[in-house]
């Protein structure tokens, strides 16, 4: 206490008045220059005719408005849901999947069916590549095409650390449906029930693409299922069948050791994926994706064929 001493008594012998006036000074300077600056933006504003009510009027106007498109496929949705809710057996879904071989979910006939789908290439992260979806040369068809190109983003440094070595930047393109939207906007989820495989007709220019879905088991519990496609090449079409059963689940692009069946009621989406490490152009051309049956897929019970590399055998062979 007695050092502190001195330094009480000589706070207690100033003055505190001058304290305060000069608090209050620098206030007032704030607020002139508070005032001086609104005065400025005033004056600018009328010379350069800017009217800022009417424009919050516009903004207002718009946040107040009803999207009745969203409306309306909202009503569509509903009322497709009651009726196949209080449908007769005959007559549900369901059974009505069970009395065909094969349901076509994209056909690419108009230009209306493009805009369910977009496209995403490594242009979003930095790098080079691009793509584009347009109608086929017939106008009956999809082509997905582009160019590869594996220079890597500015901000991607390569590390020759031995101990953690960044791998090398290889371009990438995809295009993949867009969320599905039920009642009010909400996503919804497609239904592969009825089906155990992918059917689809296409043409490439001989290069390796990836066909993915996406499952969603809820909770954030997102896995990706993927199988390649190895086409052909050349003005020939192809028909490719991928089983449910052959796709690989992986989560953040690695595959999982342990492999779980999909939950056919929860799919989200799906796409195609070049990523073939091959700077170039590609161009692969898309008739028509359907669900189909294949009956000597029947067979696997655990609805997964999955070939595990740490056992000597098929983990579905039984032996």
């Amino acid at each position: 206490m007695d050092i502190l001493r001195p330094f009480v008594l000589r706070l207690a012998k100033t003055d505190t008045t001058q304290i305060l006036s000069k608090c209050l000074k620098n206030r007032t300077v704030y607020a002139r220059t508070i005032s001086f600056t609104t005065n400025k933006n005033k004056k600018n504003a009328e010379k350069s005719n800017i009217v800022v009510k009417q424009e919050e009027e516009i903004v207002r106007i718009q946040e107040k408005s009803v999207d009745w498109n969203r409306w309306k496929h909202s009503w569509k949705y509903f009322n497709m849901i009651m009726k196949n809710k209080f449908a007769s057996a005959h007559d549900h879904a369901l059974a009505a999947r069970s009395t065909k071989e094969d349901q076509i979910i994209y056909y690419f006939r108009n230009s209306g069916e493009l805009e369910n789908w977009y496209i995403m290439t490594d242009e979003d992260v930095g790098a080079r590549s691009w793509a584009e979806l347009i109608q086929g040369p017939n106008e009956m068809t999809a082509a997905f095409r582009g160019y590869l190109n594996n220079t890597p983003p500015r901000d991607y440094v390569i590390s020759n650390d031995p101990l953690e070595p960044t791998p090398n930047f290889y371009g990438f393109a995809y295009v993949e449906t867009k969320p599905f939207e039920g009642i009010l906007g909400r996503e919804q989820f497609m239904n592969f029930q009825g089906f155990n495989s992918f059917k689809i007709r296409l043409r490439g220019d001989g290069r390796k693409y990836h066909f993915e879905t996406l499952c969603d088991f809820g909770f954030g519990d997102r896995w990706m299922y993927t199988a390649p496609i190895y086409t052909n090449g050349g003005p020939l079409w192809q028909e490719v069948t991928i089983p449910f059963a052959k796709l690989i689940a992986s989560i953040d692009s690695g595959a999982v050791a342990k492999q779980r069946e999909m939950a056919l009621d929860k799919m989200s989406n799906f796409r195609f994926l070049i990523r073939d490490k091959i700077e170039g152009p590609f161009h692969l051309e898309i008739d028509y994706i359907a669900f189909t049956r294949d009956v000597t897929y029947e067979v696997c019970e655990s609805g997964i064929d999955y070939y595990d590399p740490w056992e000597p055998i098929n983990s579905n062979s039984g032996m």
